[in-house]
């Protein structure tokens, strides 16, 4: 059990092209770890509604960082799974 989940403390936007933009609205669920530094790895979709998302995703959750979760008062990793939504004319 952990005394504390990890929190966002930056969430980079993702950036897609007017093109992209036109297809939307579109949810990418992805599955990451917060590291014991806050910092994210090894993100992958774990489900998508269009796959075409799924770079601008991956790459927005790359920058973002995190309070990491804390288990006993001590910094420990953690597994997570994000949605990332593009709204309809975002």
């Amino acid at each position: 059990e952990l005394d504390q989940k990890p929190r966002a403390t930056y969430r980079a936007q993702p950036v897609i092209s007017s093109a992209l933009r036109k297809r939307a609205p579109a949810t990418v669920h992805v599955m990451f770890i917060v590291d014991e530094r806050g910092r994210v790895n090894k993100p992958k979709v774990k489900k998508s509604t269009d796959p075409a998302f799924d770079r601008a995703a991956i790459t927005a959750i790359k920058k973002w960082k995190f309070e990491p979760a804390k288990k006993d008062g001590k910094p420990v990793s953690k597994k997570m799974v994000v949605p990332i939504t593009f709204p309809k004319g975002s």
